[in-house]
């Protein structure tokens, strides 16, 4: 869905956003997230975003949807006073492929493509369109990017250095991507199942999403719609090998559980892959009782997916409404209690999102109420 309220109503209907597309069912991939219909015109108005790439534009949608859907940024924002943190896995991976692919073949590549090819363009595009002149940061943390640059954001504002900041992540699809994750037997032999006992594999895909974090007396005084509070939790790191998952999670589960005391929801990771038996006991250690959602899917498996768990966490602590988990039939876990079939009306008033990566990063998002 484009915008909060598609991309809501559609994960309580328990629509799925995978479809499949002929050029990446050809590469090995029968169905996948794809951002169809995206117009650069209609979100970039500066003359330099003639040439913006997919990944900056999926930013900058996000970040435009964000600010129309807050009612607009505070009119009395000076210089320096809004800031920016946009999370991506992988960045511009389109253009990087076919600069290399000349590079390689030709002995040059293109000089104008190149300014698009370092991780901070998404971050770069979307500033200058929103004149940020306040903090800004690209963070890049695998899996856990999206998590941690709302993290980052919350961070600023909670700290003072800005009493607003966008803060998201966005992440595209390339067939580059999906030879790789083929290679590797990570796909998905049809549509994922994330927690299923079944699970082989994810289907990926793409997109973005953006929240505007403003301190809460000041987005009161001018009336903007508060869908809930985000707490500044730093996060933490825990031993893993580089490029795999922690060992013991159900270790990470108890050092987490004091943070994550009385939550109602978690959004979860979980996505098809691996990840997925890690995670579940880790939650079964430090969420016990919790009702546990997966996005992703029905929105596919890509580095910045987790800032569309936090949009998640907030629009189910917003509606007391959790939505379903598409594909997950047979938990592998089974004391955990994922929300499978249909939505389930529910007061939720502390939602968590775990953001975890290879590696041993952990983002963990924890989303509450508005306090009257």
């Amino acid at each position: 869905g484009r915008g909060g309220g598609p991309f809501w109503d559609g994960l309580v209907a328990g629509r799925s956003g995978l479809r499949p597309v002929e050029q990446y069912a050809a590469l090995g991939a029968p169905l996948v997230g794809v951002v169809t219909g995206l117009e650069v015109r209609a979100f970039a108005q500066t003359p330099g975003a003639r040439r913006i790439d997919r990944t900056s534009l999926l930013a900058l949608a996000a970040c435009r949807l964000a600010v129309a859907d807050a009612g607009g940024l505070p009119a009395a924002t000076a210089p320096g006073e809004l800031g920016m943190a946009i999370g991506s896995s992988l960045g511009n991976l389109r253009e990087t492929a076919l600069f290399l692919d000349r590079l390689f073949t030709r002995g040059a590549g293109n000089p104008l493509l190149f300014p698009n090819l370092v991780m901070n363009a998404a971050l770069s595009y979307a500033s200058i369109e929103l004149a940020v002149t306040g903090p800004t940061a690209l963070v890049s943390e695998r899996e856990a990017s999206g998590e941690a640059a709302i993290q980052w954001g919350v961070q600023q504002v909670a700290a003072g250095r800005v009493p607003v900041c966008l803060a998201g992540g966005a992440d595209e699809l390339d067939p580059v991507l999906v030879e790789i994750l083929r290679d590797a037997r990570g796909l998905a032999s049809r549509a994922p199942r994330p927690f299923d006992r079944q699970a082989r594999g994810v289907a990926p895909g793409e997109g973005g999403a953006v929240l505007v974090l403003e301190a809460l007396d000041r987005a009161r005084a001018r009336g903007a719609r508060v869908y809930a509070v985000v707490d500044p939790d730093p996060g933490c790191s825990v031993p893993a090998p580089v490029h795999g998952w922690p060992a013991d999670p159900t270790a990470l589960g108890h050092r987490l559980a004091a943070r994550l005391a009385a939550v109602d929801l978690v959004v979860a990771a979980a996505d098809g892959s691996p990840r997925d038996r890690v995670e579940a006991r880790m939650l079964a250690a430090a969420a016990a009782g919790a009702l546990v959602t997966a996005p992703r899917g029905a929105i596919g498996s890509f580095g910045a997916a987790g800032a569309l768990g936090v949009a998640t966490a907030v629009l189910a602590v917003h509606h007391g409404l959790v939505p379903p988990t598409l594909g997950c039939d047979d938990p592998c876990v089974p004391d955990l209690l994922v929300v499978r079939t249909h939505a389930v009306t529910r007061p939720v008033r502390a939602a968590a999102v775990f953001g975890l990566a290879r590696g041993g990063v952990c983002r963990p998002v924890r989303v509450e109420t508005v306090a009257v």
